[in-house]
């Protein structure tokens, strides 16, 4: 209160002198007890910085809170007990042994309780999809996949087409609603077999099965093939020519369809596994993975010695090292070689 309200208060009470000290003499202890009220706390906080004081309990710290190199502390923090840390805020910038464990755990925690959450979730979905054909058509997306980032697991969608990877379902969701990645897209159907294909050439392609025309020879081994793109692949293995290459490394291929299995390895999981948290690059892979995993049925019976298998990759390795069956390419005997043995027989 400054000097003039002050004569302004006394003309208008009329105060004594005396009255008039007393008022300045409280003011001035008022002020002094604020002073030392201030001091001591500046010197407690001085105190807590040559003490390193933990931020989260108070009592003696033992590491920075920024310096940290094997977890991220400040992370944590903000996680999981929503307190916003900032270097150097005037507030202590250490935290104690204790505080760092139970942190630890917390965030431990929480990143096992993202991950059986969603398994759970997707047993449920799983046992939801037995359901009357009436409601078979009803299209239902995958929960995504967890990956690991630095010190962050996060959840993403890939799509099973395009490989395109996205951090919400709801983009994944109207993504796959596009023409290019729907489902329901106009297929062609073999008249011999039944097998729906994407394109008329496909399907012209995948007559000459039924037909078991071979009209294209190769010059220089007793090799024949249905299509002359197939000779012209074939060819390359006598010369050598890799004409196709990587756009992400210096690998060089003989056709497409290996270039194209070997550019998957540069991208993320597209298939992933029902009833756990794997993710795979391929199909096959998956189905080995749940028939293996997911299954104890063994459909796949050798015909020598009658050991079954889960797999029809199990089953061509054991009849390569048990009953020495020569190693053909995906364990099918090649259709011109097929032919050959049945006109000789």
């Amino acid at each position: 209160m400054s000097s003039t309200l002050l004569v302004q208060k006394l003309a208008s009470v009329k105060l004594s002198k005396s009255e008039f000290d007393k008022i300045k003499w409280l003011k001035a202890n008022n002020m002094e007890k604020s002073y030392k009220a201030l001091t001591s706390l500046r010197k407690v906080l001085k105190a807590q910085e040559n003490k390193n004081i933990c931020r989260l309990c108070l009592k003696v710290g033992c590491k920075k809170i920024f310096s940290s190199q094997d977890f991220d502390i400040v992370a944590g923090i903000r996680q999981i007990l929503h307190v916003q840390v900032e270097e150097n805020d005037g507030k202590p910038q250490h935290i104690c042994r204790a505080c760092e464990v139970v942190l630890k755990s917390a965030v431990k925690l929480k990143e096992t309780a993202e991950v059986s959450q969603w398994r759970l979730h997707q047993e449920l979905e799983m046992v939801s999809r037995i359901t009357p054909e009436s409601d078979m058509k009803v299209t239902r997306h995958h929960g995504g996949y967890f990956i690991k980032r630095g010190a962050k697991i996060v959840r993403e969608w890939a799509c099973g087409k395009c490989r395109q990877t996205f951090v919400s379902q709801e983009a994944f969701t109207e993504h796959e609603a596009l023409p290019t990645c729907r489902s329901d897209n106009k297929s062609f159907v073999c008249e011999t077999c039944g097998l729906e294909l994407k394109s008329m050439t496909r399907l012209k392609r995948h007559r000459l099965i039924h037909t078991g025309e071979l009209q294209y020879s190769c010059s220089s081994c007793a090799y024949r093939a249905r299509t002359k793109y197939a000779l012209v692949v074939h060819s390359r293995s006598h010369s050598g020519e890799r004409p196709l290459s990587c756009t992400h490394c210096a690998a060089t291929f003989f056709n497409s369809s290996n270039l194209a299995s070997h550019k998957r390895r540069h991208l993320p999981p597209a298939f992933h596994c029902e009833l756990c948290e794997r993710s795979f690059r391929f199909k096959e892979a998956l189905q080995n993975h749940q028939a293996t995993q997911h299954s104890s049925a063994k459909p796949h019976i050798c015909n020598s010695c009658g050991k079954a298998f889960s797999t029809r990759k199990m089953i061509c390795r054991h009849e390569r090292r048990v009953h020495n069956r020569p190693r053909l390419r995906s364990g099918v005997t090649p259709t011109y070689l097929r032919q050959q043995q049945e006109n000789l027989t």
